[in-house]
């Protein structure tokens, strides 16, 4: 994928991370697994994620980047937020 259309699909998968629910059961890897792929970029790799909180940068294109962070509240529910760069 070249630059451009890289940049428009960002745009995308933003827009459509956007709106996704803030509050969670669980963290929602395969949605957003399903809007990385809609848009032309890989999914998350696998891997363990675990604690009440964290972070994780995760490369799904040739120049894109995912940012997801997650936070367990007391109610037991994950706040959970996720962008492209």
């Amino acid at each position: 994928m070249d630059n451009a259309t890289e940049r428009r699909n960002r745009t995308r998968v933003n827009n459509d991370l956007h709106k996704l629910p803030i509050y969670h059961d669980g963290l929602p890897l395969s949605e957003i697994d399903n809007i990385l792929g809609r848009h032309g970029f890989n999914a998350l790799e696998p891997a363990i994620y675990c604690g009440a909180s964290g972070s994780c940068t995760d490369k799904v294109g040739p120049n894109t980047y995912l940012a997801l962070s997650w936070y367990k509240m007391e109610s037991g529910r994950y706040e959970v937020t996720a962008y492209v760069s």
